[in-house]
């Protein structure tokens, strides 16, 4: 296995893919059954024709720009593997920082009842019901093969009982409140679409990435609907672009939400936006 992995990365490197390592393990993981402690101690897998044909093949896919997670149709958020597919936008790392904020804004005191705008596969939702056994949550999502995907993985981790899965326009239908409210909506200007990397133009879903040519356009939409949502003391966290931060603390503060805090990622970007209903 140690030469197949090593003629793997080295094939992906020279393909210009910046993760080749971690890309390599985790094609032959998928593959071949073996585990990180089989790379660490080299040992010796048996590797048939039929499973050298399925790691060339998935090789192939990855050096044309397809992404290991689309590859493999599986992507890990917060410690938690996820199904993906087409239908639905790729958990990044950078999204787990609403799960961290979540986590420290309401510590030993979990909120009752969330709501998760435009959940996708629901990796956000699932990841805090995950942390807080006493929490239900809605999932909402105009997408119905989304929602698909999302009760699958809510299924996958068994949280299925505490998640109502609605299909809907944001936050239009909802006649109930909550305490917490969380949402990573599509936030790249129309204009920029065809800048983005190839893994994500080609494989994520247009619907998940595209917010209208100022990119505020799904902020714009919920802020309209949120005053009804929130339960008083709630609270409402929301992913922002990396350029994004003066505009949506604008466009909330114009709604007469008040800022409780705007967070960065872990590459130091401001990433999560707090809003509060009180006025300002």
């Amino acid at each position: 296995m140690k030469n197949l992995y090593q003629k793997s990365k080295e094939r992906l490197a020279a393909g210009g893919i910046d993760s080749s390592d971690l890309d390599a393990r985790l094609i032959l993981k998928a593959v071949l059954g073996v585990t990180d402690v089989d790379f660490i101690t080299c040992s010796d897998v048996s590797v048939s024709d039929q499973d050298n044909q399925k790691i060339e093949s998935m090789l192939q896919r990855r050096l044309a720009g397809e992404p290991v997670s689309r590859i493999l149709g599986e992507r890990e958020f917060w410690g938690l593997s996820f199904k993906v597919t087409p239908d639905v936008l790729d958990p990044r790392p950078d999204t787990e920082t609403i799960i961290e904020t979540a986590l420290k804004r309401f510590g030993a005191q979990p909120p009752a009842s969330i709501l998760d705008l435009g959940s996708g596969s629901g990796c956000i939702l699932i990841a805090l019901l995950h942390e807080w056994p006493s929490a239900r949550g809605v999932a909402v999502d105009v997408s119905e093969q989304a929602l698909a995907v999302a009760r699958e993985n809510a299924e996958r981790h068994k949280v299925e009982g505490r998640i109502r899965f609605v299909e809907g326009d944001w936050g239009q239908g909802l006649h109930e409140s909550f305490n917490l409210i969380v949402s990573n909506p599509p936030y790249i200007p129309a204009p920029a679409i065809a800048n983005l990397s190839k893994e994500v133009r080609n494989h994520d879903p247009i619907l998940a990435l595209e917010g209208g040519k100022d990119g505020l356009q799904a902020y714009k939409i919920i802020f309209s609907q949120l005053k009804t949502l929130m339960n008083e003391d709630a609270v409402a966290l929301f992913e922002i672009g990396y350029d994004q931060q003066n505009d949506v603390v604008r466009l909330a503060e114009e709604s007469r939400f008040s800022i409780g805090g705007i967070y960065a990622d872990l590459a130091g970007n401001q990433r999560v936006v707090e809003i509060s209903s009180g006025d300002n």
